[in-house]
C-alpha cells in the first residue's frame, strides 16, 4: 500500500479488513485486522496455490474517497509478467504457537501440511 490512505486523502479509515496473498508467498493467504492505529498482517491459512488469486479487503471510515482508495490498492498488485523481487521484502510469519517460522515461508516448494 502506498501512503494515500494514511496520509488522509482517502478519508479518515477506520477500520480495514480482509483477506490478502502475496505475490512472492502464493501458498498462504493473509489476514489483514486494522482498527485505528492498530494494524496486523499475519498468515491466515494455507491456499491452494493452482487457484487463482484474490484479495478481498474492506475499508470503513469517514468522507472516504472510494475510487482513490481503490486506485491506490489496485497499484499495489502484481502486473502479469511482471518477474518477482529476487527476496522478498516482508518479515517472516510466525506460526501460531511456536516462535520458530514456517519451513514454508524459505521454500515455497516445501508442500503445506498442518497449517
Amino acid at each position: 500500500m502506498t501512503e494515500t490512505p494514511g496520509s488522509g486523502a482517502c478519508g479518515q479509515v477506520l477500520r480495514s479488513k480482509g483477506f490478502y496473498t502475496l505475490a512472492s508467498r502464493p501458498w498462504v493467504t493473509g489476514l489483514w485486522p486494522q482498527a485505528g492505529s492498530v494494524a496486523r498482517f499475519e498468515p491466515s491459512s494455507a491456499r491452494d496455490t493452482a487457484s487463482s488469486y484474490a484479495q478481498e479487503l474492506a475499508f470503513t471510515g469517514t468522507q472516504m474517497d472510494a475510487e482513490l482508495l481503490r486506485a491506490d490498492q489496485n497499484g499495489c498488485l502484481m502486473q502479469e509478467g511482471v518477474a518477482l523481487p529476487a527476496s522478498d521484502p516482508f518479515p517472516a510469519w510466525d506460526t501460531y504457537g511456536s516462535c520458530e517460522s514456517c519451513a514454508h515461508e524459505h521454500d515455497p516448494l516445501t508442500t503445506v501440511t498442518g497449517h
